[in-house]
């Protein structure tokens, strides 16, 4: 099936379409390149037989035409490139439905038999980075050492074993990421990974694509997913 056969993609050109209409509605009382013309000619036609527009004037009036006219043509370029764009982004964000992404929580779910994946985002370098790991009640389980590490994205993994390497009961657990950071251990931002149930297009402050994640109450921007698992 090509690209613009999917329900996403004409989903997204029927509003981009209902945009425009309003732009132009909205827009109807601005000089366009036909009205331009349109007041070039009659200029023209009615201009002073004995004192003729003049040929520097006249050029640069054209040189105008031809420049709103190239403009024009570029707004449309880009129209059409951004809904080509959007259009890629949806159909690819449409197949995270049922994936894992890590986003910016401090809740995940243990599954049996799986582990936890997730990214700490260290703006700084540290001597000790270490995740904590607690219950879904907030009873403290134990830590994931990292040791020092430089800064940027971490990517860590636990295994859902206790220290006898018996595995803890499925469900919901919390995680904390801390760094020693001048001496003093800071929390820093942690990503874990998290179901996608749904995507919503053209959606949010920004009218972008969302993804619905289990367990969260607001849906989260693509642009804002660190990984897909």
């Amino acid at each position: 099936m090509s690209l613009e056969a999917t329900p996403l993609y004409q989903s997204l050109q029927a509003d981009n379409e209902r945009r425009a209409a309003a732009n132009r509605a909205q827009g109807s009382n601005e000089l366009g390149k036909d009205e331009f013309m349109r007041l070039l000619v009659t200029q023209l036609e009615n201009q002073d037989p004995l004192e003729p527009t003049d040929n520097t004037e006249f050029i640069a009036q054209l040189a105008q035409f031809s420049s709103l006219e190239g403009i024009t043509n570029l707004n449309k370029t880009v129209e059409q490139f951004a809904v080509s764009l959007q259009s890629t982004q949806a159909l690819q964000a449409s197949t995270l439905v049922g994936r894992q992404v890590q986003v910016l929580t401090n809740f995940t779910e243990l599954k049996e038999g799986d582990s936890v994946k997730g990214t700490i985002e260290l703006s700084a370098s540290s001597p000790d980075v270490f995740v904590a790991v607690y219950s879904g009640d907030g009873e403290y389980i134990g830590d994931i050492s990292l040791g020092g590490r430089e800064a940027g994205d971490i990517a860590f993994e636990w295994d859902g074993l206790d220290t006898e390497g018996e595995p803890f009961p499925s469900g919901v657990y919390q995680f904390r990421a801390f760094a020693s950071i001048d001496g003093q251990h800071e929390a820093v931002d942690l990503y874990l990974g998290r179901s996608v149930t749904s995507v919503a297009l053209n959606a949010g402050e920004r009218g972008e694509i969302m993804l619905n994640i289990s367990g969260m109450d607001q849906a989260v921007p693509l642009r804002n997913v660190k990984v897909v698992n």
